[in-house]
């Protein structure tokens, strides 16, 4: 049983890599969306460093409504009011075909990244569960993006920001609706600003 949903952590990550995932489509490629780490990201990741993972050789099936409802906390967008991206970078991948049994290779794709720079700060928070008094820590570092190669340091914000963002996407899936300030993906879409009692009293609902 998840513990009541009242507690708040503010966090203050920090980015201590650059880091990609695949958002908007550029020309040739794809650029992250710089404004913020999903709340997803932020949950799976410190799931991993707590060590609540399930051991797999292979990843389930996806279901963030399952998933996420097992974890002990809920989490808010994490946000920065100074979005910014690195120079796009060039990447190479082999294309095959397969067809009875033989290999057709069509040659290197190369396409681009842009990246979330290092030394990026966000702010955000987790409900209902202290990673850090769990862990005895002041500091826990996640990893996020894709294949996981961005690292992101978390510490308690001191003092807490004055508001959050929720994605009312993950709240759709708990049965809840949260009007959509911005609409980045379909699994990301940024709600209006609330105060921290506001989201905890929120999340509360996502069983």
């Amino acid at each position: 049983m998840s513990p009541p949903q009242t507690h708040v952590v503010p966090l203050r990550a920090m980015t201590l890599t650059p880091f990609a995932y695949h958002s908007f489509t550029v020309q040739k490629g794809t650029a992250t969306i710089p404004e913020c780490i999903s709340d997803t990201a932020l949950a799976f990741g410190l799931a991993a460093t707590l060590g609540m993972m399930a051991n797999r050789v292979a990843l389930p099936k996806r279901d963030y409504r399952t998933h996420l409802a097992a974890m002990p906390y809920r989490a808010s967008l994490l946000v920065t009011d100074q979005p910014r991206l690195l120079p796009p970078l060039l990447r190479q991948i082999q294309r095959e075909d397969v067809a009875n049994g033989t290999h057709a290779d069509h040659g290197p794709e190369i396409f681009s990244i842009q990246e979330i720079p290092a030394e990026q700060l966000f702010l955000g928070a987790v409900f209902g569960f202290d990673p850090f008094a769990y862990t005895g820590l002041s500091e826990l570092v996640i990893r996020v993006g894709l294949h996981r190669s961005g690292m992101v340091l978390l510490q308690r914000a001191d003092p807490p920001m004055g508001h959050v963002y929720l994605n009312s996407a993950t709240a759709h899936l708990f049965g809840r609706t949260l009007p959509v300030e911005r609409y980045g993906l379909h699994t990301l879409q940024r709600s209006a600003a609330m105060s921290l009692e506001e989201a905890a009293m929120e999340v509360a609902h996502w069983q």
